[in-house]
């Protein structure tokens, strides 16, 4: 892989991609944890947290739960209540509560999201009645946006095509969607908040192949004269990131042809999928490589914000998603998929130039102190390097290089690995006005370079 990078030629402010970032309340951390977080990764511009209702209110008794102790199940054995996914949810591994869960995300972050579900397929089977489903629906929102101000945007439900969220169709989604809409419309209009909420949705599993869906609520939406919609959200797990493209292509052309707003995509998970089903998911160092490419592509889309799944969970269900672990001591140490986003982070604030066509698998950028070079290489295959690093100042230069792959920088595979280091330091002299460096990577792995003027 030949990259040829002018060093001269910025040409657009680049887009810190990793400002957008997911919870779960499958398995939350404490309160401790988005402290660690954001000196890893950096503050998120949006973090997406979850409240699921089925926790915070019995639909038996009329009792909320304000406070309620996250991933306990007070409905087994009542057959009124559906599954949903139920049984991939364990209690928090610190018995987090719901309110420290939402406070301390939400302290770190400058704007929150935060999903509702549950419920879904109770009020369509009329176990509890639209009415009851918007009462609550407002009434929740308005406690936890009393909570914590910085919640702005509402996702109305997560994934309701599929069994394990509710099995909607989307004309009884939007039945739903509709409930949620007049909710927020009248908290607006009662609190006048200084940061007002937003309402969006509905958050679509598998991107680009359940397109059908897509089509059916933005036709539902085009048909409603009364519609209200701030932002469109929706998810994407596979290993080809051409698909996002693809799919904010399609997004945008129906969005004109049906006359609805261009708004904010927020694709609020993203990830990779290397088969079918649980037994599909990927390793974190697959997952992490593949990321990269996506993201990069994705930041030519200027609407579109990708939310990568997901900064803490379950290492016994999802340890190849997960940005983070819970080590014997405690202690939460960042796995590949944090290293990626330490990356993200590290870049500069312009994007330069790069000669060839690298499948998105690069970017260079540059800030007043140093260029940095993001390069990955998924899939199985060793590549040869060669960085070329032109028109750039006469000179004496620091270069450091930091790789993660199965072996380095993992704390997944070695345990005392527990932050990112530097794999390589190195000082050349540019005479010449250009720079080269060889080198090699390995299938699933990624590396960042940074170049730096000496003593500068």
């Amino acid at each position: 892989m030949k990259i040829t990078v002018d060093a001269k030629h910025a040409y657009r402010k680049w887009p810190h991609v990793e400002k957008f970032q997911n919870t779960t309340l499958r398995y939350t951390p404490s309160s401790s944890f988005p402290e660690v977080m954001e000196k890893v990764i950096g503050r998120p511009s949006i973090i997406r947290l979850f409240v699921t209702l089925d926790e915070v209110w019995d639909y038996r008794t009329d009792t909320y739960h304000w406070d309620y102790p996250i991933g306990v199940n007070p409905y087994i054995g009542d057959k009124n209540h559906y599954a949903y996914d139920w049984p991939l949810t364990v209690p928090s591994p610190v018995n987090a509560h719901i309110q420290e869960y939402l406070i301390s995300h939400s302290a770190y972050s400058d704007e929150v999201l935060l999903n509702l579900r549950r419920y879904e397929r109770e009020t369509v089977d009329g176990v509890i009645t639209y009415e009851q489903y918007e009462r609550v629906f407002e009434k929740v929102v308005e406690y936890y946006k009393d909570l914590c101000p910085n919640i702005t945007y509402i996702e109305c439900c997560n994934e309701v095509e599929l069994p394990q969220f509710g099995n909607l169709n989307m004309k009884e989604y939007y039945k739903l969607y509709k409930c949620a809409c007049r909710g927020i419309q009248r908290l607006n209009q009662k609190h006048n908040y200084k940061m007002p909420l937003k309402i969006g949705g509905f958050g679509m599993s598998s991107g680009i192949s359940h397109w059908s869906y897509w089509q059916e609520f933005l036709e539902l939406l085009s048909k409603d004269e009364n519609r209200s919609i701030d932002f469109y959200s929706m998810h994407e797990y596979h290993t080809n990131p051409q698909r996002i493209m693809e799919f904010y292509m399609r997004h945008q052309e129906i969005i004109h042809e049906l006359k609805l707003p261009d708004l904010p995509l927020l694709m609020t998970e993203y990830g990779l999928r290397v088969g079918l089903g649980d037994a599909g998911r990927p390793t974190n160092i697959q997952n992490s490589c593949g990321e990269i490419a996506g993201m990069i592509l994705a930041s030519h889309c200027p609407s579109l914000k990708i939310f990568p799944w997901c900064t803490f969970h379950n290492p016994n269900q999802q340890l190849g998603r997960t940005m983070f672990i819970l080590n014997e001591a405690n202690e939460y140490l960042p796995t590949p998929n944090a290293h990626a986003m330490t990356m993200f982070k590290m870049l500069g604030e312009h994007e330069l130039m790069i000669e060839e066509y690298l499948e998105n698998k690069v970017v260079a950028t540059i800030d007043e102190e140093r260029i940095c070079v993001l390069i990955s290489n998924p899939g199985q295959a060793e590549t040869e390097i060669e960085l070329v690093l032109d028109k750039l100042e006469n000179g004496s230069y620091d270069i450091h290089q930091y790789m993660v792959s199965n072996d380095l920088n993992n704390c997944l595979t070695n345990p005392s690995s527990r932050s990112l280091q530097a794999t390589k330091e190195l000082n050349t002299e540019v005479d010449n006005h250009k720079l080269c460096i060889y080198d090699k990577m390995i299938g699933n792995a990624f590396c960042l370079w940074t170049i730096k003027l000496h003593n500068r």
